[in-house]
């Protein structure tokens, strides 16, 4: 168990400061992908379950994630492989944002 903490340290770590800030190529891709995410969302769930519009807007904003993620991995703080390993948990977080849940873990 220790081990599986210490290496998810960096990731933690970045998360916990909270979204990159917004001057920095990963805060401008995280901008871009949660307003892809919020105008996707806004845009199904007038026709279709909140559930539905979330996992949708996730599908649609895929690009913006990949992009992301990517500028997240060239930093010095994380490599490929804690991206990898983070990405479930921060794609689950974005959906619960636009779903309107709180995520209460470490991620």
């Amino acid at each position: 168990m220790r081990r599986v903490l210490t290496s998810l340290l960096p990731a933690l770590l970045l998360i916990a400061a909270g979204p990159a800030r917004a001057e920095s190529p990963e805060g401008q891709r995280h901008a871009a992908w949660q307003a892809c995410l919020d105008a996707a969302f806004a845009e199904h769930a007038r026709t279709t379950s909140r559930s539905f519009a979330a996992t949708k807007a996730v599908s649609l904003c895929h690009d913006r994630e990949e992009a992301y993620l990517g500028a997240l991995a060239g930093s010095p703080l994380l490599d490929a492989e804690d991206v990898a390993r983070i990405r479930p948990a921060l794609v689950a977080r974005a959906r619960d944002r636009l779903m309107g849940e709180r995520r209460f873990s470490a991620l």
